[in-house]
């Protein structure tokens, strides 16, 4: 591996781990780490002006974070792409906020459409309000797939051509505690998103998972921050601290190709499939 060719450019910063929803699929039901939400004082203090992109979503609702829209202001002062991903669900108590802070892209986790009649509702008024104000502003539908979900996601698919959004982005389902039970085989997962995309590719752009690399995709391009400024090496090895990230991105970088560099020694990774 030729480390001076690794040059994460995607900044992805918890800005709090808590949730007001509580997901069967997620990881946050078997973590122990403290709740918690990052100060906009430090969050300045993170070397966001020498990335390309900010993601502002961890392992909780970003839209919990009182201050969230002053922290996308901030990074797009820096000229940096803002984004972010919420399951929606408080989104029309923010929607001027959203509107008028910049934000490039955002994406709504929706796994099942059960109970989400204020989420597609709340996803139809942000569209409408956006093209009214000609804003830029992508917007996206993230579905974890897992084979309890298969038969509902072309459900999910059609409401996302019909609320007018962007794109679908699919992915794995990567749980340590339940993945055998739900996840699907490569052969499984290979031949539903081809029938997905012949019968809906036509009509919405869809964003098939990659395939798995070691060191994967999302090592080489990203740096993950929890909501207390300790870097980890990705969202799913957030007990692997790295160090403080409120340094500089040369100091983030080195801490992260040391990781990649041990990074078929670490369990998690190891076993991973994203």
């Amino acid at each position: 591996m030729i480390s001076f060719l690794i040059k994460p450019k995607i900044l992805q910063v918890e800005v709090t781990n808590d949730c007001n929803c509580n997901c069967d699929i997620c990881l946050r039901n078997y973590w122990k780490r403290p709740k918690g939400s990052i100060s906009v004082e430090d969050f300045k203090k993170l070397p966001i002006k020498d990335f390309k992109e900010v993601a502002l979503h961890g392992w909780g609702e970003s839209f919990l974070h009182p201050n969230l829209f002053e922290m996308v202001k901030y990074v797009k002062s820096l000229g940096v792409k803002a984004s972010l991903c919420t399951n929606g669900t408080l989104l029309d108590e923010r929607l001027d906020e959203v509107l008028n802070s910049g934000l490039d892209e955002i994406a709504f986790g929706i796994f099942s459409l059960k109970g989400k009649e204020k989420v597609i509702s709340n996803i139809e008024m942000l569209i409408n309000e956006k093209e009214k104000k000609g804003l830029k502003l992508d917007t996206y539908i993230d579905i974890t797939m897992f084979r309890r979900n298969l038969e509902e996601i072309p459900e999910i698919v059609e409401a996302g051509i019909n609320l007018g959004v962007d794109g679908i982005v699919l992915h794995r389902l990567f749980d340590l505690y339940i993945e055998e039970k739900y996840g699907l085989s490569s052969k499984e997962e290979k031949k539903f998103i081809n029938d997905l995309i012949e019968k809906y590719g036509k009509k919405i752009r869809i964003y098939p998972p990659l395939p798995h690399t070691t060191p994967c995709r999302i090592l080489l391009n990203c740096m993950f921050v929890r909501w207390d400024c300790q870097q980890s090496p990705c969202v799913y090895l957030t007990d692997d601290t790295l160090g403080d990230a409120r340094t500089t991105y040369k100091q983030m970088k080195d801490r992260h190709i040391s990781f990649i560099k041990k990074v078929k020694l670490n369990d998690i990774c190891r076993k991973c499939i994203w």
